[in-house]
């Protein structure tokens, strides 16, 4: 069982090293709310998102490869500031906030896609419990293979599936308390101000 652990701190305050846990749609959109912080936040790890999302492997179709991504997680390593945005649009460049990363990104793709076109509840919570499976794995390879310079520190992560996704908190904690990792997920005003700005600005995005 996971021990979960409540913070009022924003999720971007959390020590260098840790990994920084939100759910994903797979159409490589993060347009509103928390995910747009993420964006603006690391654009490299958005990039990396985006590229994953859209570039299916040869012979694959775009929309089964996308299919395929639903219930896994994408962990992706600190990147430092991308000086070669090709990945990112104009608008995304202009927003992104320049530093460098010490973050872990775990990106759940827990619905396939976004806004009206969102996974129904029970499926969102079915791909969490694969996702976090999934998750779990990764991180536990990757520490068995860091060195003390790359270790790999807390798991933290935002309330996934609350927000755009509209899928009742306690819900998703159940899922999560039944898997192995232990989280420090927080609820405090940093969060919650991106929440509010995504849902003024953009209503169907996630």
């Amino acid at each position: 069982m996971s021990r979960i652990t409540s913070s009022e701190a924003s999720i971007f305050s959390a020590p260098s090293h840790s990994i920084l846990i939100h759910a994903c749609n797979t159409k490589g959109v993060w347009g509103s709310g928390v995910a747009l912080e993420f964006k603006n936040r690391y654009p490299a790890a958005y990039a990396s998102y985006r590229t994953h999302c859209l570039n299916p492997p040869p012979g694959i179709s775009l929309a089964k490869h996308q299919a395929s991504l639903v219930g896994t997680a994408l962990l992706i390593a600190p990147l430092p500031f991308p000086t070669n945005t090709n990945n990112l649009t104009e608008s995304d460049s202009k927003s992104a906030i320049p530093t460098s990363s010490t973050h872990h990104i775990a990106c759940l793709y827990t619905s396939l896609s976004y806004g009206r076109s969102r996974s129904p509840p029970e499926t969102i919570l079915q791909n969490t419990q694969a996702a976090m499976a999934d998750l779990e794995t990764q991180i536990a390879g990757l520490r068995s293979r860091t060195g003390e310079k790359q270790k790999v520190g807390e798991v933290w992560a935002v309330r996934i599936n609350s927000g755009r996704f509209g899928v009742e908190w306690d819900r998703t904690k159940e899922v999560l308390e039944e898997g192995g990792l232990d989280l420090v997920v927080v609820s405090g005003l940093g969060v919650e101000a991106a929440e509010a700005e995504g849902e003024m600005g953009m209503k169907d995005k996630v």
